[in-house]
């Protein structure tokens, strides 16, 4: 019997010891900056996952190639079958959004202006229905097909002390001119309403209503009235990620500070994903974001999101940063999935070597006119085994470029000035030439002159002359003088380095599609 007791005694200890060094480790990989998820490409707290670099170059925290296929049938229409918009659906993978939800956020303005939100519900939105897709807004609308939720009317009453917060006016005389028939009328009044004051307060009230209303889907995916999503490869990528990891990715963007659980980290500064390119939360991690402590009796404990994050919301300059900091807050930093997440539009991307091979998810500040065109080419380009990537989007947008312009601006990324002086577009065109990194240039004259040398490819936008606001110079307007040599106005010409550009492109044909590992160092 001594010996059987000594023995249970010597088993307990062991599993005491055991059981403390468990608990000792795991308290150690919880505290601030050390790893929350080791797995799933998640960011540590205050790091970058860009991952360890092997003898080889490779990264130790860079994720296995991803495996995809698209779920699209047919995955594509040839080019020459002009398909209507009820086939290119009928090709549209629906039972994925049992696991997959679309939230767009609108505004009224959006609603009324038509023309934007018109693009997008006939574009990449077009193939849900009313019952699969979600639409919030500031007031409740209808549109098309689909409802339009007023989500604010679900927020808390301490919304809506206007003593205490002030941009709630806003929405009160909203509802006022609507229930008086003045709304959109009468526009002096109109005008005077700041949708853009209250849309902060749209953003976790979404959150809310998107898991009330279409609970423990596996993603939730946030876009905007101007955001293009390129859904086949939002389907590949979502498909190699666990949604039982709390998740949440987009185009990174710093926000607010943390001096508190970053105190050991150079950079005070936490990252949240810019709401204009769209953002994607996992399940877990919208069940930590919404998860409330409950007391006896079954009572809730704590607030809703919405009532613990007032104060935040109120002071906080932009609703997706609030979203960021909530989750910050609950362990789940952002995975920076620039660019996949792109806050650029169609025609402002910059194409470049490290990019060029990398899918594309998302877009922002989408134009209407290019939307629905965007959306047909897709269904005539998409193949089963590679997704979509910057490659393929240039040759919608940029093969068939002239080699010169007029009335064209084609931006000032990656723009560096011209050794010498340049008097005209012939010697701007020649001082590309020169520069081997140049790929394009842009010649501005007229009121004002200048020329800028660019090392990436973008494609710009129309720009017609533009009058300019003369300077005082010496008591006399700069205008005035101008006006006398007939230049008031500013004129664009862009041009591109055709065969040097036909050559990069030749020399990466994207045998390899590079799916990036999540970073918050990799921004735009």
């Amino acid at each position: 019997m001594h010996v059987c007791l000594i023995t249970r005694r010597s088993r307990f200890g062991v599993f005491a010891v055991a059981l403390t060094f468990c608990v000792l480790l795991l308290v150690y990989w919880r505290q601030p900056g050390g790893v929350l998820e080791n797995t799933n490409f998640h960011i540590p707290l205050g790091k970058s996952s860009d991952g360890d670099t092997t003898k080889d170059g490779a990264k130790t925290g860079s994720p296995p190639d991803f495996g995809t296929t698209s779920r699209f049938r047919p995955v594509s229409f040839p080019k020459d079958k002009k398909a209507t918009d009820d086939e290119l659906c009928a090709s549209f993978p629906s039972h994925l959004l049992q696991s997959v939800q679309p939230v767009l956020k609108v505004g009224h303005y959006d609603v009324m202006k038509k023309d934007l939100l018109t693009a997008q519900l006939d574009g990449p939105s077009r193939c849900f229905s009313p019952d699969e897709l979600l639409v919030f807004s500031d007031l409740d609308d209808n549109f098309g097909k689909h409802e339009v939720v007023d989500v604010l009317a679900t927020l808390p009453e301490q919304y809506r002390n206007t003593a205490d917060n002030t941009k709630w006016q806003n929405y009160e005389r909203m509802r006022e001119l609507r229930a008086e028939g003045l709304l959109d009328i009468d526009h002096e009044a109109t005008k005077n309403i700041s949708g853009w004051s209250l849309d902060k307060f749209k953003f976790l009230a979404i959150v809310e209503q998107a898991w009330e209303r279409k609970p423990g889907r596996d993603w939730y995916v946030f876009y905007e009235t101007d955001t293009y999503v390129f859904w086949d490869n939002m389907f590949r990528f979502l498909g190699n990620l666990d949604p039982e990891t709390p998740m949440y990715m987009g185009s990174p963007s710093p926000g607010r500070e943390d001096p508190v659980r970053l105190k050991h980290e150079k950079s005070k500064v936490t990252w949240f994903a810019n709401g204009g390119p769209g953002y994607v939360i996992s399940r877990a991690a919208m069940r930590k974001l919404l998860d409330r402590e409950v007391g006896p009796n079954g009572r809730y404990a704590t607030g809703s999101l919405t009532e613990r994050w007032y104060k935040i919301a109120r002071d906080d300059c932009c609703g997706d940063s609030v979203v960021g900091w909530a989750l910050w807050n609950n362990d789940v930093p952002v995975s920076g999935y620039w660019p996949l997440f792109n806050p650029h539009s169609l025609h402002g991307v910059p194409y470049y070597d490290s990019q060029w091979c990398q899918p594309v998810l998302t877009l922002h500040k989408s134009r209407p006119d290019a939307v629905t065109d965007l959306w047909r080419w897709e269904h005539q380009v998409r193949t089963p085994h590679r997704p979509l990537v910057y490659r393929d989007l240039y040759e919608f947008g940029l093969s068939d470029v002239p080699a010169q312009k007029e009335n064209w601006d084609n931006g000032a990324w990656a723009s560096f000035k011209p050794q010498s002086r340049v008097n005209s577009l012939g010697m701007c065109e020649k001082e590309c030439e020169v520069a081997k990194k140049c790929v394009q240039y842009r010649w501005k004259e007229g009121a004002e002159t200048g020329c800028l040398l660019m090392r990436e490819v973008t494609l710009g936008v129309a720009k017609e002359p533009q009058e300019v606001e003369g300077k005082k110079e010496d008591g006399v307007k700069e205008q005035e003088n101008h006006e006398r040599d007939g230049e008031t106005k500013v004129r664009y010409t862009s041009g591109w380095m055709l065969d040097r550009i036909g050559r990069w492109k030749k020399e990466r044909p994207c045998s390899k599609v590079d799916w990036v590992p999540p970073s918050i160092k990799r921004i735009f």
